[in-house]
């Protein structure tokens, strides 16, 4: 894709009907150690570069590019946790909810699935050649409804799903709304036409209760034998001890001692700040609405009740 080898990392992509642009840094693996990519692209000045696939060259990829595990997950669950702690098995490489996957399959998708399906697979040789080594991509929680195009994308690639109490998640979801949610928008209009498309939502809560719900009916659709659900009160010995060896990545005693110290740490938190991680379930519990219960109850409950069940199958 590019002349030279390593650090030149796909920071954006745009897919057009005469092919896939990327917009490419000079930024070495060694500096995605922010919780996020787009932070570590934030602070970069290095300048870009633009590369193109032709359309007939879509999916077109080396053999052994694929990711070496995916991550998805409901939000406010414990990802961010998991991929930072995954930075500290020092055979991986670790994107975080990466930009131009988002670009990719961000609403409304104007192109065909198979279309879609080959972006995704350049965009992962173009991490494969960056990473040089197995990597690991973690996504953006609305990515989780689109999770099996990724799957496909990535058929030999395993996954994992984050989850969390659907009460502590959507309480998080309502404090602080992502970008792409209960905005007034329209990105946050074409997910909520997504996530409800019959508008029966009569509140934010329900919406958020909805969105729940639409994550794990999205999951529903993974193959289960290629997967394994992470439950945040698992976490953070799940990682050492679920997510590494799913991802067939070796895990030592010096990796579970590292990993053991960083979660000590807020996992959002930047690399310079000294706080140590507090839980916030009980103020969670305690801040969710009867409306909100209600809420979740109806919408966010049967369907990972459900997922839970096809998993047990």
């Amino acid at each position: 894709m590019h002349n030279g080898q390593g650090d030149w990392l796909p920071a954006r992509a745009a897919l057009h009907s005469t092919g896939l642009y990327f917009a490419l840094r000079r930024i070495g693996r060694e500096e995605l150690h922010d919780p996020f990519m787009q932070e570590t692209i934030a602070r970069s000045d290095a300048a870009e570069e633009f590369v193109q696939v032709l359309p007939q060259d879509l999916g077109r990829v080396s053999p052994g590019s694929a990711p070496a595990g995916l991550i998805f997950h409901v939000a406010r669950c414990g990802s961010t946790l998991v991929s930072q702690l995954l930075k500290q098995q020092g055979g991986l490489v670790v994107y975080a909810e990466p930009p131009p996957v988002n670009e990719i399959l961000r609403p409304p998708q104007a192109w065909p699935r198979h279309e879609l399906i080959g972006a995704l697979r350049s965009l992962g040789n173009a991490f494969a050649e960056h990473a040089r080594r197995p990597y690991v991509l973690k996504c953006t929680s609305w990515n989780t409804l689109y999770c099996d195009l990724i799957a496909e994308a990535f058929p030999d690639s395993p996954w994992v799903l984050c989850l969390r109490e659907p009460v502590e998640v959507c309480v998080s979801l309502l404090q602080r709304p992502p970008g792409w949610l209960l905005g007034a928008d329209e990105m946050s209009r074409r997910f909520a036409a997504i996530i409800d498309p019959q508008a029966r939502a009569e509140s934010q809560e329900q919406l958020v209760a909805r969105t729940y719900g639409a994550f794990c009916e999205a999951a529903a659709r993974l193959d289960p034998r290629r997967g394994r659900l992470v439950d945040y009160e698992t976490l953070p010995g799940a990682v050492w001890e679920q997510v590494v060896p799913a991802f067939s990545a070796p895990v030592d005693d010096a990796t579970r001692e590292r990993m053991a110290q960083a979660a000590t740490r807020p996992a959002k938190a930047p690399a310079t700040d000294a706080t140590r991680f507090t839980g916030d379930v009980a103020a969670k519990q305690a801040a969710a609405t009867a409306t909100l219960r209600e809420a979740i109850d109806a919408f966010a409950r049967p369907a990972l009740a459900k997922l839970r069940a096809m998993r047990r199958a």
